[in-house]
């Protein structure tokens, strides 16, 4: 034995030596399932210091007393990783497939901080052919960021979604889900239906090499990091230790919840399906007493009745998946809204088509706009009338009138220029022809008082690759002209130069402007300081441009300094510039706050 430790600077390098070297170890570990198990040594006292519930399994009051201890539900490659983060504080994450495996093993010994750093590789490494399985895995874990994230790619990438054969390997809870959606980038409800279709016919095959293969065979074939039914985490190690069935060992997978082979609409194919339609009164109950899902829990949540009599004829109601008297049922429902056969029980009656989030048709209940760009922007585009002044929390005092008929120019933030003249640095922006214009329309204004610190901000989402400059934000108005001393005496002496006289040619401008990823890493940022006029849109350009990735969700905030009114309202959240789609307002509520003061995304492509 050779002094080791004198080759070992650091705490890592010793506790990577113990680990790998087994030297000193107390206990054993069984990983893995038959025939591919391997034993692991391991060290008690390392362990505990990481994972309170080693801390149980070895000092707790049900301390382990097998040996070796049995680890089936985490894969093999995933526990070394474990250990290796437990040991040496080094998170190896290299697929992912292993960081869902990895956050698993995580979850189970209550590591949060590895969680964390798995959930952050999953964000990074989210794509339309994996969204599915993702939000699987963050379901059965609670992480809601992610599953929304999830469903956001799902949304705007659904016939993306729909075709790749991973779809036909998701869960039934999971195809439900997408087919409930009311946001879908679909063409029509047919690519649901086909989708249904393809998945019908995986489904069955899976449930027949089940019914012919040995539970173990099953087994061993499985490894899907994300187990499909829920697994309460507790302190309990008795709790935490139980194995979780995997995905195709599910209540919703078992043979007993599997319908018939849908029927093509080649009529060869239809010749030799030899299954028997499925009975609309058919239902399957788990143990507890509720009922399982279905393929036909998935139909019942197709709009069939968007679809056109001849769409329907060609399509679904040539499908085994249907019977005879359902599609004569829903036939006649398409044909007439005020048919006298009532629909199928459980089938949608609805007859507006899914919303699309980016580039197809205008939604239902909000437009898509469609801007030029650069384009001048009037007054009243800047500085809207507000009907019902009280409806805005940030609206305390009367805020200055407006000045009909003025016509407002873009203006350029070079912080190596500042001192230049605004026409000259409005020429100077006119110049730059390659910068696109992403005008977000008021749709309803509302004014805001800033009386110290404004924050706003709102996260984006873009359906091609871009190149990001900076934003768009308006300028204040002149406090003074409100012929009052509300306004006034709510900005006060320490508004300073930030508040001028109607006279006056403008005020200081001072903000904060920077841009953050999905996982709130900040990519670019810039601070803003210059002599503005009232009533215009300002550029603010970042640092350096960011180049901005399709599908990913990215968040713009601003932090306004100086005292004032400022123009705020409700913009649209889905806009059109050239031929890229933005889609505003993603995720949670709190993401994006008056998120009206951006007004504009400046851009390339």
């Amino acid at each position: 034995m050779t002094d080791w430790q004198l080759e070992c600077t650091e705490l890592k390098q010793r506790g990577a030596y113990l680990m790998q070297s087994g030297q000193w170890s107390d206990c054993t570990f069984l990983v893995g399932t038959e025939p591919h198990q391997v034993v692991i040594a391991g060290h008690k006292l390392i362990l505990a210091m990481s994972s309170p519930v080693f801390e149980a399994m070895f000092y707790g009051g049900m301390a382990e007393r097998n040996d070796p201890i049995p680890i089936l539900d985490v894969q093999i490659d995933a526990f070394k990783a474990l250990l290796e983060y437990m040991y040496t504080g080094n998170i190896n994450i290299s697929s992912f497939d292993k960081a869902c495996e990895l956050c698993y093993g995580a979850k189970k010994y209550m590591l949060p901080h590895l969680v964390k750093e798995c959930t952050r590789y999953l964000w990074s490494d989210l794509y339309p052919k994996n969204a599915c399985r993702a939000y699987e895995f963050a379901r059965l874990f609670e992480e809601n960021v992610l599953m929304e994230k999830c469903i956001q790619i799902i949304s705007t990438n659904t016939k993306e979604v729909l075709n790749d054969s991973s779809f036909e390997d998701v869960e039934l809870n999971t195809v439900i889900t997408v087919f409930s959606l009311d946001h879908l980038n679909v063409d029509s409800e047919l690519d649901l239906f086909e989708a249904a279709v393809r998945y019908a016919k995986a489904f069955d095959k899976r449930a027949s090499e089940r019914s012919v293969s040995p539970p173990r065979e099953v087994v061993e074939r499985q490894k899907s990091p994300a187990p499909s039914t829920s697994n309460d985490q507790s302190a309990s190690v008795v709790a935490i230790e139980q194995k979780v069935l995997n995905v195709d060992s599910s209540a919703e997978n078992s043979p007993e919840g599997v319908t018939e082979p849908c029927r093509s609409s080649d009529p060869e194919q239809n010749e030799a399906a030899t299954e028997s339609v499925p009975q609309a009164e058919e239902t399957k109950k788990t143990k507890d007493g509720k009922e399982k899902p279905t393929i036909r829990s998935a139909i019942e949540k197709i709009r069939f009745l968007t679809l056109t009599p001849q769409q329907f004829a060609e399509g679904p109601a040539r499908s085994s998946l249907l019977t005879e008297s359902e599609a004569f049922a829903v036939l006649m429902n398409i044909l007439s809204s005020n048919s006298d056969v009532p629909m199928p029980r459980g089938f949608s009656t609805c007859r507006v088509p899914r919303k699309q989030l980016i580039g197809g048709g205008p939604p239902c209940n909000m437009p898509t706009f469609t801007v030029d760009t650069p384009s001048p922007v009037s007054v009243e585009q800047v500085w809207q009338i507000n009907p019902n002044p009280a409806s805005h929390p940030c609206n305390i005092y009367q805020r200055p009138p407006r000045h009909d008929g003025v016509r407002l120019s873009s203006m350029v933030h070079n912080q190596s220029h500042s001192g230049l003249g605004m026409v000259e640095q409005m020429e100077r922006h006119n110049s730059d022809l390659n910068k696109i214009y992403c005008q977000r329309p008021i749709i309803h204004h509302t004014d805001c008082l800033n009386t110290s610190v404004l924050d706003c901000s709102v996260t984006f989402m873009v359906d091609k690759n871009i190149c990001l400059w900076g934003v768009q934000v308006p300028t204040q108005a002149p406090s003074e002209e409100a012929g009052g001393s509300a306004a006034g005496a709510g900005a006060g002496a320490g508004a300073g130069a930030g508040v001028g006289g109607a006279g006056s040619s403008g005020y200081c401008e001072l903000l904060y402007a920077h841009l953050l990823d999905a996982d709130g890493a900040r990519l670019t940022y810039t601070h803003y300081t210059s002599r503005v006029p009232y009533r215009h849109l300002l550029d603010i350009m970042f640092n350096r441009p960011v180049y901005i990735q399709r599908n990913k969700v990215y968040k713009v905030g601003i932090v306004f300094n100086k005292v004032g009114w400022y123009p705020m309202g409700r913009c649209a959240q889905q806009v059109a510039a050239e031929s890229v789609f933005f889609n505003f307002g993603i995720g949670q509520s709190s993401d994006s706050v008056r998120d009206g003061l951006i007004r504009s995304i400046i851009f390339t492509y």
